[in-house]
């Protein structure tokens, strides 16, 4: 019978045959050679700098983006700190006033980037000044000497809609503080340092230095008697910067380090089995960095999941060298020979994962989120990286270490040889399943398939970001309290330009803002509205001493230019807040609850839904604000995920084609690379769980995981139908040989990734725990389905009697 035709794969392992002799044989040059690379990555990492602002998300020249730039331009910064405070005798005593007056002073000296402190204390108010003129002063400027007076001040202020629900509760019980600050989320790294020369570490940037002043001053023993909430934008992003970047992930990180280095040396009970893949990773991760560094980009708010995707990559790649070398080293008794057979062998799959891995990554470049375009080039830059290292930095170890010893005691070898025995004997029983239950498992696999297809038409796409913290952590307690007893905590900002200046005094332009305003307020997440019509219709309301009728938009342009100027000459500050300095723009800002991404986005709906049918004629309007930033990301970052899956499925499909040149091979390994991604979000959609923006980063890894499982066995049973020509012959020695590598691979990183159940942040946490299903699940479907599918398509050709030499 003629031999098999070769293909790719042969000759690229003659390749890697010579370059792995070469690597063993020049090894000093090797390590030589890696410390000069990770010196040199290093010093392009100098370039690279921290910025984990909301403006690493975004190009300079996304419309949405622009927008909030042009809004910040007008009206600064619309971050704040919220501190809400409860105390037994309720907001209105006089003894606690007297305390909040001095702690509004305490923020307003002492916290970094404060722009202003606004509290009942200092509230601007109105009062008539009969017959044609206002006072507008600050509310306890004449500071009440007696609980009577203060009842009298606080008889004014509950009248007025625009202080309940923001400083003060309908019912009296609680208050609030709202520090405005100077700087956001999206500001440069140069603008949120404390000190210009004390780096960027969180404690010198914004919002960690504000946060944790504000902290510090609540904490001071003479206000001990009071309960305080505190929440609001600094808050939040602060708690997530110390919870999770600077304690929780770097524990996470070295726990599951320990873990997998651990079971390294449980498994191949050698140093050079646990330095040499921790050899690879730290290359790969070095590499990585000196990209980022080199071409001039930040390490922002995703590197975080750069070493994840790279530990993966390169443990896969070592044990796979290391396992085969193994067997090899007692086979031949010559390390050099054994890394020559291992290379052949390992060698080509392991370069096919690498670039199949990579052009996932890559895919993901296509993103309009800049932060996640930048991880998909950086990282595609450290899985080649480490495929390299692979073959030569970890060849290079192999040279060190101790040699199998024919002084092992009689025991300790049959103890070695019956391990080997029963794990084989595991994986021959795992190929005789298959083989006897072919049909029912692809019975099985197709329900299974079909099942998580109905699930994942049941699955959300939604984010909330509140709820990635646990519940032990109190800010999530804090904001859900304030969401449901005072004005919301999130933010979104409507933006109405008259397109002309002075075009704000129009009361067709209010009215169109007053219209907005109250549709706005229909909707059950908004609890609170700000707006330049609160304050017009409080001013024409005070002109008429109070009178309730009154409380409205005044009826000509002339009026309203008229009271402005008197409540500006009066003192007047506060509509500064809501009006561009030219008068062309005002902005309405809603305050709403922290929910689902998709039910914040009902809002916006909701109003377009409104303005479709009611258009705008006297104004444009546009939708801004660091919340509509959030909801731009998550949009994007949703869809990019879905792209780039389908991208990198569809690049693997083809590279595999081409290495095989068969579309039958192609088509068949798709199968097993889809299905634990398939299982895994259709267990997600039958059980509720929504797919938020952080766990739509699995689709990726879940891909590339599963690709180099699928790689390194159907290359093998390629190679083994190559030599015996029998299919089920060619399953039994596919198993024997690559069998073991896969399953210790998945193992190891199953139990890495579990360690991410010990996180505080429960997003984390879930992360983890697919991450480590879809593992699981791809090896069980290389294990199970591909091999059934291999069976009863027979994609390598008709079986053989025998080959020829």
């Amino acid at each position: 019978m003629k031999p098999m035709q070769k293909d790719a794969m042969s000759g690229l392992g003659k390749l890697f045959e010579a370059i792995g002799g070469w690597s063993y044989e020049r090894r000093w040059v090797v390590l030589m050679a890696s410390i000069a690379a990770l010196g040199l990555a290093g010093y392009l990492a100098t370039g690279a700098r921290v910025d984990n602002s909301v403006a690493a998300f975004f190009d300079t020249d996304d419309p949405t983006y622009g927008a909030y730039l042009q809004y910040r331009e007008d009206f600064e910064s619309d971050e704040i700190g919220y501190i809400v405070y409860r105390a037994e005798a309720g907001a209105w005593d006089l003894e606690l006033m007297r305390q909040i007056e001095k702690l509004t002073r305490a923020l307003e000296d002492e916290v970094p980037f404060v722009k202003e402190v606004t509290s009942l204390s200092n509230a601007e108010f109105m009062e008539g000044a009969p017959p044609d003129d206002i006072l507008v002063y600050d509310l306890l400027a004449d500071f009440p000497e007696t609980q009577e007076e203060l009842f009298v001040i606080r008889d004014k202020v509950m009248k007025k809609p625009i202080y309940v629900g923001g400083l003060v509760s309908a019912d009296t019980e609680l208050g609030a503080v709202i520090v405005e600050m100077s700087r956001s989320s999206v500001d440069s790294v140069e603008e949120i340092r404390l000190d210009p020369d004390g780096g960027d570490g969180l404690g010198n940037l914004y919002p960690q230095v504000s946060f944790e002043a504000i902290e510090a001053i609540l904490g001071r023993p003479e206000y001990d008697g009071i309960e305080f909430f505190h929440t609001g934008d600094v808050a939040i992003n602060a708690t997530y910067n110390t919870v999770f970047i600077e304690q929780d992930l770097p524990v996470l990180t070295v726990l599951s380090l320990l873990v997998i280095a651990l079971s390294l040396a449980l498994v191949f009970r050698r140093p050079t089995g646990v330095i040499g893949p921790f050899m690879v990773v730290a290359f790969a991760i070095a590499v990585s960095v000196g990209a980022i560094g080199l071409i001039g980009w930040d390490v922002d708010f995703m590197f975080g999941l750069m070493p994840t995707l790279l530990i993966t990559v390169g443990v896969a790649d070592s044990v796979h060298i290391l396992s085969e070398f193994d067997i090899y080293e007692r086979r031949v008794a010559n390390r050099h020979e054994a890394i020559r057979r291992t290379l052949y062998l390992v060698g080509p799959p392991c370069l096919l994962t690498s670039l199949t891995t990579a052009a996932g990554f890559l895919s993901l470049s296509l993103s309009p989120v800049k932060s996640v375009a930048h991880l998909a080039v950086y990282s595609a830059a450290g899985v080649l990286a480490a495929f390299i290292a692979s073959i030569t930095i970890l060849v290079a170890f192999l040279y060190f270490g101790r040699r199998p010893s024919s002084d092992v005691s009689p025991k300790k070898k049959k103890g070695r040889a019956d391990r080997g025995k029963a794990f084989g004997a595991a994986l021959r029983s795992v190929a005789s399943f298959v083989i006897r239950f072919r049909n029912p498992i692809l019975i099985a696999s197709a329900v299974i398939f079909v099942s998580s297809a109905w699930g994942i038409s049941m699955l959300t796409v939604d984010s909330n970001f509140l709820m990635e913290f646990s519940e032990k952590i109190p800010v999530r307690r804090t904001t859900q309290f304030v969401d449901d007893h005072m004005s919301g905590t999130y933010s979104m900002v409507y933006v109405f330009d008259s397109g002309e200046a002075d075009g704000i005094k129009d009361p067709a332009v209010l009215r169109e803002i007053e219209r907005v305003q109250r549709e706005a307020e229909r909707h059950p997440l908004v609890t609170k509205t700000y707006s330049v019509v609160d304050l017009m219709k409080d001013i024409n309301q005070t002109f008429h001493n109070g009178d309730p009728a009154y409380y409205k938009i005044p009826d000509s342009r002339e009026l309203v230019a008229q009271y402005l100027l008197v409540y500006e000459m009066s003192g007047g500050e506060e509509i500064r807040n809501y009006l561009s300095i030219d008068y062309a723009r005002a902005t309405l800002e809603l305050r709403c609850k922290m929910k689902e991404t998709s039910r914040l986005q009902g809002i916006v709906e909701d109003i377009d839904a409104h303005l479709d049918e009611e258009p705008l004629r006297a104004s444009a309007v546009s939708v801004t604000g660091i919340g509509a930033l959030w909801l731009k990301f998550v949009e994007y970052i949703t869809w990019s995920q879905i792209q780039g899956a389908l991208i990198a499925l569809t690049v693997v499909s083809l590279m595999m084609i081409v290495v095989f040149r068969s579309v039958k091979i192609g088509l068949v390994s798709m199968i097993p690379n889809i299905a634990p991604v398939v299982v895994v979000l259709g267990g997600m959609g039958w059980m509720g769980v929504p797919l938020d923006y952080y766990r739509l980063l699995i689709a990726p890894v879940a891909i590339g995981i599963a690709v180099d499982d699928t790689i390194h066995l159907m290359t093998r049973y390629h190679h083994e139908f190559g030599k015996l020509g029998d299919y089920k012959k060619a399953l039994y020695a596919s198993m024997d040989g690559v069998g073991r590598a896969l399953f210790i691979t998945s193992a190891i990183l199953v139990v890495g990734f579990l360690m991410n159940v010990f996180s505080v942040m429960d997003g984390q946490k879930s992360f983890g725990i697919l991450l480590a299903g879809v593992i699981a699940a791809a090896l069980v479907a290389d294990f199970l389905l591909m091999p059934a599918l291999i069976l009863w398509l027979k994609p390598f050709g008709p079986e053989k009697d025998r080959i020829e030499p």
